[in-house]
């Protein structure tokens, strides 16, 4: 059978299940907004028949009191009752039906959070994000892997949880509209030990405990999640294609696909933006593709732990974002290195007018500087993280010559793919680099990181500087100003993919 044949049935076996789902979806909002109907009717007739009472008691009261105190009698006007019932009716009635149509409201999201669909990456309903593309598509108008989506609007728009699984912690952040953007909940757990491994999940039950944890601990009010996969199964390749019609690129990109890149489209998800050319000129093709069953096993889980998955980003996309957000979208022109220096792995990205260029992860992270400290000291891991946040990286401390490899081979891994971009990218230069995650806060890690940099590129290429990202200074939220630069830089992914959702 045809590669696309068999991925359409598939599709459409996909499709079938989502469709019976919304159905599913569809049967619980009704019944909802009818006992929402019910208990509407039956508020407004208990507070028309309140009104009636309160009036017999008022005329009854009334006639007692001039019965008793005959001199203030005449103070003391029966067509009071009337007005207070009028009153009762025209203000309290109102304000009665708006709080039972906010009770049905919550109930319908109540009901819809709790039928989350067990479906794949391409079965969600919002618009695909830079991997959940699946089938053949019409060429987008504009760029596919620019971080933008329209967010909800209106009095009923809805936060978004931010889902950030990493292999030391997991992050959440509850993100609602607004401006600015506001920060409503968040938390952060550790990660079980070998329950996750460069994207790939090994221990479930550990890691669904954590994820519970994380629930509990931030309270959070909504299940909508938009996540990221991370790991180093993400693929980022530009092509360049000769003109032609936008109806014959799709299938020219399909067989770069599966002859050049050597992908089995059967096991892989494609996305793909064309950059603007003039007429005549080569189209030039940024690709992404990552392995499909990592991704459809890790939302899976999610929704059996309870999450509706309504959008599954690439971590680069989620950084740009918090990236954006910091800067008040100066990242938004020229060219921009984003780094995340996280436990594991450290994920390099290079974005030039908004759009993402070049992704890579570097299996080093600041695990490998824990561990340096551990072995040398016989200290455990907790022992050692400690020492590492408190004197980082330097230079007069005895663990320095410890940490200096492993920061010269990260920063020898980061040279490298910077100039090979300015090298295959010729008059570009390099206007920031934009640093997160929580290792970025290790002090002398930004100060040493830029000298590397400049010590390593062309003459031109040295004006630029290094900033540490952090999306909170733009935001309402409630973190306090001691613990503000630590999680801003720790929640830029979550932040990042939240942002997807509530930013346009």
């Amino acid at each position: 059978m045809h590669p696309v044949t068999q991925e359409n049935q598939e599709l459409a076996k996909v499709i079938t299940r989502s469709e019976r789902n919304r159905a599913a979806r569809v049967r619980r909002s009704r019944k909802a907004w009818g006992v929402a109907g019910i208990v509407t009717l039956a508020l407004v007739a208990a507070v028309v028949y309140a009104g009636t009472e309160l009036e017999r008691l008022w005329h009854a009261s009334a006639l007692w009191l001039t019965e008793m105190w005959n001199n203030y009698a005449h103070r003391l006007d029966v067509s009071v009752a009337q007005n207070v019932s009028v009153a009762w009716l025209w203000v309290f009635a109102p304000l009665a039906l708006i709080a039972s149509l906010t009770l049905g409201v919550r109930y319908w999201r109540r009901v819809r959070t709790r039928s989350v669909p067990r479906a794949s990456v391409a079965s969600q309903e919002p618009a695909p994000t830079a991997v959940a593309r699946t089938r053949p598509e019409p060429v987008p108008s504009s760029p596919a892997l620019t971080p933008k989506k329209p967010p909800q609007r209106g009095l009923f728009a809805r936060p978004v949880l931010g889902i950030d699984v990493g292999n030391s912690q997991i992050k959440m952040v509850e993100v609602v509209p607004g401006q600015p953007p506001r920060v409503l909940r968040y938390a952060v757990v550790p990660t079980p030990r070998g329950s996750v491994e460069n994207g790939l999940i090994r221990d479930a039950g550990a890691l669904s405990a954590a994820i519970s944890e994380a629930v509990s601990r931030g309270g959070f009010t909504t299940r909508r999640a938009a996540t990221t996969l991370t790991g180093q199964n993400l693929m980022l390749r530009k092509l360049t294609l000769p003109p032609m019609p936008k109806q014959e690129l799709r299938a020219a990109i399909d067989w770069q696909i599966e002859q050049v890149l050597q992908l089995n489209r059967e096991d892989t998800l494609t996305d793909f933006a064309v950059m603007p050319a003039r007429a005549g000129e080569p189209n030039t093709v940024i690709l992404v593709a990552m392995q499909r069953e990592p991704i459809i096993n890790f939302v899976d889980f999610m929704a059996n732990a309870g999450f509706e998955i309504i959008r599954v980003d690439i971590e680069p996309l989620a950084m740009f974002r918090s990236a954006l957000l910091a800067t008040q979208s100066n990242v938004k022109r020229g060219t921009h290195v984003v780094l995340d220096f996280g436990a594991g792995t450290t994920n390099l990205s290079v974005f030039r007018e908004g759009v993402l260029q070049t992704a890579r992860v570097i299996a080093i992270g600041g695990n490998q500087l824990t561990r340096a400290i551990m072995l040398e000291h016989q200290l455990d891991f907790e022992q050692a993280e400690k020492e590492k946040i408190e004197h980082g990286l330097t230079p007069d401390r005895p663990h320095f010559a410890l940490l200096a490899p492993v920061r010269d081979r990260l920063f020898g891994e980061i040279n490298t793919t910077v100039n090979f971009y300015l090298t295959e990218n010729k008059g570009v230069t390099i206007d920031t680099v934009q640093v997160a995650g929580g290792n970025s806060l290790l002090p002398f890690f930004t100060a040493q990181l830029e000298e590397s940099i400049r010590h390593a590129v062309r003459s031109d290429q040295k004006d630029f500087r290094v900033n540490i990202t952090n999306p909170l200074t733009r935001m309402a939220h409630g973190v306090s100003a001691e613990d503000l630069d630590w999680y801003g830089a720790s929640l830029c992914v979550a932040i990042g993919l939240a942002l997807g959702e509530v930013v346009p």
